[in-house]
């Protein structure tokens, strides 16, 4: 087994580029240690190095590598601890980064650390979401036809002077 050649001290902050170790082993983030246990054995058990062919033998090491660094984290109560304050740390600063730059997450995708902290909106909310909705189109729509107006008119000014000068000139 890897046994990680960082002390958490040391460890970087997890970043959404690296796998999640839930994933990785295939439990849930609510699993226990027997769950771990079993689910990090079933999963070496079918892609351990040794087991594969040649020439899929080293992307099985580094297969196996990840799955011995998900299985040290979880294993054990305060380093499973940290990761989840990590993962959690990580999922709203994605959701922050999503909401005022437009984060990385491709449209129509979707964010499986912000889904985990997605509560169902109220009824209440809901309509108050679709009354700012209206507000919002109402003050773009207002917005848009001043606009047209000012321009209509600016052309209308523009024709009559242009009209004017040329009748006296």
């Amino acid at each position: 087994m890897v046994s990680g050649s960082k002390s958490q001290k040391e460890r970087v902050a997890f970043s959404s580029a690296e796998p999640n170790y839930y994933k990785v082993l295939g439990v849930p983030e609510t699993a226990t240690f027997k769950e771990i246990t079993a689910a990090y054995r079933e999963v070496m058990k079918r892609s351990h190095p040794d087991r594969q062919k040649p020439d899929r033998r080293e992307a099985a090491e580094e297969q196996a590598k990840a799955i011995n660094l998900a299985y040290m984290t979880l294993s054990k109560a305060d380093s499973r601890r940290v990761y989840d304050i990590e993962i959690k740390a990580t999922a709203i600063q994605d959701q922050i980064m999503n909401r005022y730059v437009g984060g990385f997450v491709p449209s129509g995708a979707v964010d499986p650390f912000a889904e985990a902290l997605r509560r169902e909106r109220s009824k209440e909310e809901r309509a108050d979401q679709r009354r700012a909705d209206r507000s919002a189109t109402a003050s773009m729509l207002i917005v848009f036809t001043g606009i047209a107006v000012l321009v209509i008119a600016l052309l209308l000014i523009w024709a009559l002077l242009d009209a004017l000068i040329s009748a006296i000139a």
